[in-house]
């Protein structure tokens, strides 16, 4: 399955100008909810850079990717931070975001796929396959529809016919809220999508509450593909304990599948010909595409210590896991 054209990356080379015309309104980059990592720490990074060019941007927040996806689309000169797998979604539903939006970078970090239960669940959906195979009777809590975890649990539908026909699905008004649904025994699985750091208070939370990760990976999902040959997901092995910290069930590390975070913004032949808008767009995305990585990235010890635990692991590595989950979902489907 083909997800992304490589018309995302269009539009990019175009001729720098010098910023001229008096100053206008702050243009936004649309990141997440205000305790996120988009909007406190990638956000004020990418407004440093941008500031340091002289170009007015300010922070906002938002529901998360479907929504920063939307409002790119209704403001060209808007940036947005989204999940690449999200962007690839929304653009097979309607082909019009992939002729009117830009992908500036996606090489600043992954975002991973996440999937809890409750302890009385652990023996039975002990991986994605045995989701799989027995979603149409399971309960499943996820964080508000426009979420990037929202949108990407409806790429996996797209593609997994037993995921497809989960129909207690419920949109809660937060990750941790879902995470509670199952807490609560309102919900027997809660799916979202986040950055690998186990110093995150989530992870703690969730190992108190005895919560145990189911591992989002399987053939489907690594078979996905961009247009241009690069995988939507590739398979890491995360952290899913801080250190010091002693795991319930003994589990500190799962391999799940992970997913580009994306800077997105309209493209420059969407705004009038040699306008200052248009010229100002062009060199922004210039500006941000050359700039070194380590500009993006946040220096903060979690950050770092969360690079520094990421292992890509190759499909051969996890063959034996793949077969497992191959079995499972048959198992259970039967």
């Amino acid at each position: 399955m083909t997800i992304l054209t490589k018309s995302w990356v269009a539009g990019a080379a175009m001729t720098v100008a010098v910023m001229s015309g008096p100053a206008s309104a702050a243009n936004p980059i649309y990141t997440g909810g205000e305790s996120g990592s988009y909007f406190g720490s990638f956000g004020p990074l990418l407004l440093e850079v941008l500031k340091g060019e002289f170009f007015d941007y300010e922070l906002k927040t938002s529901a998360g990717s479907g929504e920063n996806i939307e409002q790119v689309m209704s403001n060209p000169q808007a940036i947005g931070m989204t999940q690449t797998d999200v962007l690839a979604f929304m653009s097979a539903q309607n082909p019009t975001i992939a002729e009117k939006v830009a992908i500036i970078r996606n090489d600043v970090a992954n975002e991973c796929l996440y999937a809890v239960t409750s302890e009385a669940n652990v023996e039975r959906l002990s991986n994605w396959g045995a989701v799989s195979g027995v979603a149409r009777r399971l309960r499943f809590a996820l964080g508000p529809e426009q979420s990037g975890s929202a949108q990407t649990f409806k790429l996996l539908q797209s593609f997994d016919e037993g995921l497809a026909g989960a129909s207690n699905v419920s949109y809660m008004g937060s990750t941790d809220d879902a995470i509670d649904a199952v807490i609560n025994d309102q919900a027997d699985v809660a799916f979202f999508v986040q950055f690998p750091d186990p110093s995150n208070a989530r992870f703690e939370r969730l190992n108190d509450a005895k919560m145990a990760f189911i591992p989002v990976v399987d053939r489907n999902i690594l078979r996905q593909r961009f247009a241009d040959g690069e995988r939507a997901y590739i398979p890491l092995e995360v952290k899913v304990t801080s250190a010091g910290l002693l795991n319930w069930r003994g589990v500190e590390k799962i391999v799940t599948s992970c997913t580009p975070l994306a800077y997105i913004t309209g493209r420059p032949d969407s705004l009038p010909d040699g306008s200052d808008a248009r010229l100002d767009q062009e060199e922004m995305i210039q500006i941000v595409r050359n700039a070194s990585l380590d500009q993006f990235q946040p220096q903060a010890g979690w950050f770092q210590s969360m690079l520094d635990d990421l292992v890509e692991v190759s499909e051969q590595g996890i063959e034996k896991a793949l077969d497992a989950v191959d079995e499972a979902r048959q198992k259970m489907s039967e």
